[in-house]
């Protein structure tokens, strides 16, 4: 009886825990993938009778649920068992999907919702689409493979989707994490972000397939996607790809549910990860209070067990911060943006990187000091705000209406995750450091007051704008789990650009509110929505009224309005003027701004505009897209409007809102060159003007469209767009101001026609799109075609230029592809014992167009200068995209100044050399060298490179006396002047998983080539060559604490007359490293480079955070000579440190010994 009462005591006691977890369990979600083989079932069968038990189910199969054969057999197999669960079950792409190309995955997703109530997702041929789980979770579905493919081998991919590019995912994946702020996020996808799966040593290294986790593609995938995640809260990743059960904690966990079937070897990972390789699947429970459990089920002696659980997110209550709230801080508040000491700099630092508005930055200003509970009736925090440089906070207030409030400090690290590392997540690694201070010093360059002006001066002018108010917010219970983020500094508070204020007077009172990206959509969808280009040339010149160049897409939103036919436009809202009134001072800063393109539109403002075309650099393709229909008069009457508009008065009005504390002298400048800039405004749009209309963009719609072109006298082109009754566009461009034109059709059958006989036509490129286009071109001057070749296409005069390729990139529109070109001048300084100083200058000129691989043509021409040798090279590269498709051809020229010299210790494997009997230039031999070749060169996405390359190269060597040259016979050929001819040709694969410190990677490549001397024709100086090279990087722990990096490499001649510069040799910094250049000379060479590297630790400077080590170093190799009685292999030793600074940059010194004494080395990166 006593044993009977402890058992019902037990049984009572677990029945209550039971009752109480599922009271607190409020959704449960079943993880399982690979589930495609019909004969092996046993995991969906288990979660089918498992799910049935819980609340609220979802099972997620995460890919490889389809075979490559008998799919619909596979698939009826999986819905049946699953048949219970209706709706509750998700399917997702994965690779195996994929097998049969992009329309295979369409018709499994058709299947599955023909046949059962369960779901595809992502659906509808889009890659990414997200769901709610409840009221307090969000499930994202991503279709990986999508990303892995290489797109031009589907020629519909896309077709419906909106997401037409992979920086649009990456956009779109962002926004969703944002939106989804506040509740918990799973991110289901096949691909892991992280895995312990083993691979194959190859596969480890190589990442030849897309499958593979080191592959190119794929690691850009996986680590993009981590960083986004990073930077959020509350994210998980499911992924199925991995054939076995983990979980990987990190910064963000990653759970892989992957054994439904054939199973995969896995390896342990950190102490608190789990791995296993047993058949099972995992269990997620969301609890009430926002936590998130999993439990791992595997499959073991015939039953499932569970096998390990653990809490993947704790609620957010739990952790957080208490703070003593002051409340008695009065009416207002004195606060500076900066401390005195951030902004105060000495003056050499502001003669070299400006005054800018620094002052203001750590001046006090007096501001109403305001708590949200009060503000307007009351406001609620909703989520953090995205941009790449504000700490911003999204509010509503009881009406609906939202509000944005945004702190005047920005945030540098935001600035350098969104632009500088975006794959690599940075946290506050950088807070502190020079690199953080330097850019919190250069946000100083825009005023942090003027926004506060700019609705007076829109007012003024009829332009849209925001309303922003100037407040001191202190640390609030209001701001709840925000209060770690925000709080007592200086915000401004404005309305939200959104639906929630279209009643407000500025926005214009519209009947909805658009995001840039929701109108690109509609004017492309039918032509029946158009932008309003009088009041959107109206803004842009208003923009540079005001100095504010940075106007990318998501600084604008969009007032809808209906016509009375039913047609749409749009009229733009600006929005975020941080850039108004920017003052670049500076020696520094006023040169950089001038010689780097990307800094080029940051201009001091000032009563003139230097360089319109830079200023305008970010909105430039937003002008292509959306202005097509407006001449020079509409610009002028613009103009004209906002320079009758804009009086004096109005301009010190509006200056009234600057806080007191700020006014004087500066914002009086300020005044002063804006009243000048309104007076040259219309010189200023002139010059946008003709620069914008040189070239121009077109666009039809996804529907069928019938393009017009005329051919006019004069050299006027017309260009007119019709779909049935609705005219789109009649335009007239004249080739004295247009000089190039892009038609794109987009979807539908499109037919263009060219008639006409014009003459000075403007050049015009046409691409057709996806379906089936007509083309008759009558008139076929200065007029290409561009289309798929793969599908139908009908041309009626066969004497049409015309490019047909199966080319994505080309064939598909995207907006922010315009034709553009830049220069760059770079300086050269490096140094080696052999060389002395190397002082240098390298000049690019790129030029993009329609045609990209990746870009249309680049020249660059390298000229240096050594100082120990007195001599100088001169060096030409150019390359021209799609000579053939995705075939580029190549042009190079080299000229070396007969000073210029190289190594010779004569040929042999046991050369001799003293050095203290000899001094550095006794084996340095003067040659003056011309080379010029051409090439065909091809470059692969996942890393192979190949060309195919005809040369002709010259060579004079310097008879100097009291050198090693002088013992050769004078009567030798070699002082004449010798030209080859030759052909050569290599392939080259490389993949390494990171450019600073490589823990896993491969570099193998194999040159090949052919030489005759065509001065010479008596002598029988003809030779081939063969040139293999290894390089491998492979960590020997799991945590990357010691890597193995090693270089096999070697050159064979074959043939027994060549000269010296052109054998085989080994030496220096690319093969022994303790060894002068050239130090040996052979007919065959062959050499091994082994490192070992120690990463031994980080250090957070006041520069940069860095990561430092050690590498020990060995090297061994030999030349050999025809009849060589040698047995001697040379060897060298060596150590090196190294720092690596923000994992972007690797600086290496070291010391190598060997046999003919020691060199110290410094190098840029690795050696190999």
């Amino acid at each position: 009886m006593k044993k009977f009462s402890h058992f019902l005591l037990i049984f009572l006691l677990a029945l209550v825990t039971s009752t109480v977890s599922s009271q607190e369990i409020e959704q449960s979600i079943y993880v399982t993938a690979n589930t495609w083989d019909v004969s092996d079932t046993e995991v969906l069968s288990e979660i089918s009778k498992k799910s049935q038990l819980v609340n609220k189910p979802t099972v997620l199969i995460l890919g490889n649920a389809a075979p490559k054969t008998e799919i619909e057999k596979s698939l009826d197999k999986q819905l049946s068992i699953l048949s219970n669960l209706g709706s509750d079950v998700i399917f997702i792409p994965g690779n195996k999907e994929w097998i049969n190309g992009y329309k295979s995955v369409s018709d499994i997703e058709k299947y599955i919702q023909k046949n059962s109530k369960a779901k595809f997702s992502p659906d509808d041929a889009e890659p990414i689409k997200h769901q709610d789980l409840g009221e307090n979770a969000v499930l994202i579905t991503v279709d990986s493979q999508w990303f892995l493919e290489n797109w031009d081998d589907h020629i519909y991919i896309n077709e419906e989707s909106e997401i037409q590019n992979r920086t649009l995912f990456f956009l779109e994946f962002e926004n969703r994490i944002k939106k989804a702020q506040g509740k918990i996020v799973f991110v289901a996808l096949h691909h892991p972000t992280k895995t312990n799966s083993k691979q194959g040593f190859l596969s480890n290294i190589s990442g030849f397939s897309t499958q593979e986790f080191q592959n190119k593609q794929y690691r850009s995938l996986r680590n993009r996607l981590k960083t986004i995640a990073i930077g959020a809260d509350n994210v998980i990743f499911l992924s199925g790809q991995s054939e076995n059960l983990q979980y990987i904690k990190g910064n963000v966990p990653q759970i892989i549910s992957g054994a439904a079937g054939k199973l995969e070897a896995v390896k342990n990972g950190e102490q608190d990860d789990f791995s296993i390789a047993k058949k099972g699947y995992v269990r997620l429970d969301i609890t009430t209070n926002g936590s998130v459990l999993a439990k791992y089920y595997a499959l073991e002696n015939g039953t499932f067990n569970e096998v390990f659980k653990t809490t993947v997110l704790k609620s957010e209550t739990e952790d957080l911060e208490v703070y003593n709230f002051e409340k008695n801080i009065g009416i207002t508040k004195s606060a500076a943006i900066y401390t005195k000491e951030a902004a105060t700099k000495s003056g050499f630092y502001k003669a070299l990187w400006g005054e800018h508005y620094r002052k203001f930055y750590g001046e006090e200003v007096d501001a109403p000091v305001v708590f949200l509970d009060t503000l307007m009736g009351g406001l609620t925090p909703l989520k953090r705000g995205g941009g790449q440089q504000s700490k911003s906070l999204r509010l509503e207030d009881k009406e609906g209406k939202q509000y944005v409030m945004r702190a005047l400090k920005k945030s540098t690290i935001k600035f350098l995750q969104a632009n500088a590392f975006q794959e690599t997540f940075i946290g506050d690694v950088l807070d502190g450091t020079t690199v953080d201070k330097f850019l919190a010093d250069f946000y100083t360059t825009s005023n942090p007051y003027t926004p506060f002006v700019i609705g007076g001066l829109s007012d003024a002018v009829g332009v849209n704008h925001t309303n922003p108010i100037l407040y001191y917010i202190p640390k609030q219970e209001t701001l709840g789990v925000y209060n770690d983020e925000f709080g007592d500094e200086l915000y401004m508070i404005e309305e939200h650009v959104g639906d929630t204020q279209i009643e407000a007077e500025s926005f214009g009172k519209p009947l909805k509110i658009l995001s840039t990206a929701d109108v690109l959509q509609e004017i492309n969808r039918s032509g029946k929505s158009v932008v309003d280009e009088p009041s959107y040339i109206r803004a842009r010149i208003f923009d540079m009224l005001l100095g504010d160049w940075d106007r990318h897409e998501d600084q604008w939103r969009w007032a809808l309005y209906k016509n009375e036919d039913g047609t749409e436009y749009c009229s733009p809202i600006p929005r975020d003027r941080d850039q108004a009134f920017s003052k670049y001072d500076g020696t520094l800063i006023s040169f950089l701004t001038r010689v780097i393109p990307g800094l080029r539109k940051m201009q001091t403002y000032d009563e003139d505009l230097r360089s319109v075309k830079w200023f305008a650099s970010s909105p430039y393709h937003l002008d292509l897209t959306f202005i097509h229909a407006s001449g020079w008069e509409e610009w002028e009457k613009q103009t004209d409007h906002i320079q009758k508009e804009l009086s004096d008065a109005d301009i010190e009005n509006a200056f009234e809102a600057i806080p007191e504390e700020i006014k004087g002298p500066v914002i009086d400048d300020i005044k002063q060159k804006l009243k000048g800039r309104r007076d040259n405004l219309k010189k200023i749009s002139k010059a946008y003007y003709l620069h914008l209309n040189k070239f121009q963009v077109v666009t039809g719609t996804q529907k069928a469209d019938d393009f017009t072109i005329t051919r006019l006298a004069d050299g006027k082109t017309s260009v007119k767009i019709d779909r049935k009754d609705l005219g789109l566009l009649n335009h007239t461009f004249s080739s004295d101001i247009t000089k190039e034109i892009w038609l794109f059709g987009l979807d539908g059958k499109d037919t263009f026609k060219v008639e006409g006989e014009g003459d000075h036509p403007i050049k015009i490129k046409i691409v057709g799109g996806k379906k089936n286009d007509t083309y008759d071109f009558k008139n076929t001057r200065k007029v290409k075609l561009y289309d798929y070749k793969d599908k139908e296409n009908t041309i009626v005069n066969k004497r049409s230029k015309k490019w047909l390729v199966n080319d994505y990139e080309l064939n598909n529109y995207d907006h922010k592809k315009v034709k553009y070109n830049f220069n760059q001048l770079l300086p050269i300084i490096a140094f080696n014992p052999d060389d002395g100083v190397k002082l240098g200058v390298i000049s690019n000129h790129t030029s993009y167009s329609l045609q990209r691989n990746p870009f249309t043509y680049k020249h660059s021409i390298n000229a240096a200068y050594y100082t120990s040798t007195s001599g100088f090279d001169l060096s030409y590269k150019g390359e021209f995209s799609n000579i053939f498709h995705n075939w580029n051809f190549g042009l190079e020229g080299l000229y070396t100044s007969p000073s210029f010299s190289e190594n010779f210790f004569g040929f042999g494997n046991e050369t001799l050399y003293d050095a203290d009997e000899e001094d550095l230039d006794f084996n340095r031999i003067r040659i003056s060298k011309f080379k010029a070749a051409v090439s065909l060169q091809w470059e692969g996405i996942n890393g192979g490179s190949f060309y195919f390359k005809p040369l002709i190269e010259s060579f004079e060597v310097d008879n100097t006396e009291d050198r090693f040259v002088a013992q050769l016979p004078q009567t030798n050929t070699i002082f004449d002047r010798q030209t080859y001819a030759g052909v050569e040709t290599a392939y080259n694969f490389k993949n390494k998983n990171s450019a600073a410190f490589p823990t896993l990677g491969l570099d193998a490549g194999l040159t090949i080539g052919y030489k005759t001397n065509i001065d010479n024709t008596d002598a029988d100086n003809s030779f081939a060559y063969i040139q293999p090279q290894l390089v491998i990087d492979h960590k020997l722990t799991k945590s990357g604490s010691i890597v193995f990096a090693t270089k096999i490499a070697g050159e064979a001649l074959i043939g027994d007359d060549f000269e010296f510069y052109h054998a085989a040799t080994i030496g220096g910094i690319k093969s022994l490293r303790g060894f002068r250049n050239e130090r040996f000379t052979g007919k065959q060479s062959f050499y091994q480079n082994t490192d070992l590297r120690f990463p031994l630790g980080g250090l957070r400077t006041s520069l940069v955070p860095f990561r430092f080590g050690l590498t020990g170093s060995f090297d061994y190799g030999r030349v050999w000579v025809e009849d060589d009685t040698s047995n001697k292999w040379h060897n060298s030793v060596g150590a090196s440190a190294w720092l690596i600074g923000a994992e972007a940059f690797t600086v290496n010194l070291g010391y190598f010994n060997s046999v003919d004494g020691g060199r110290i080395v410094f190098a840029l990166g690795f050696s190999f």
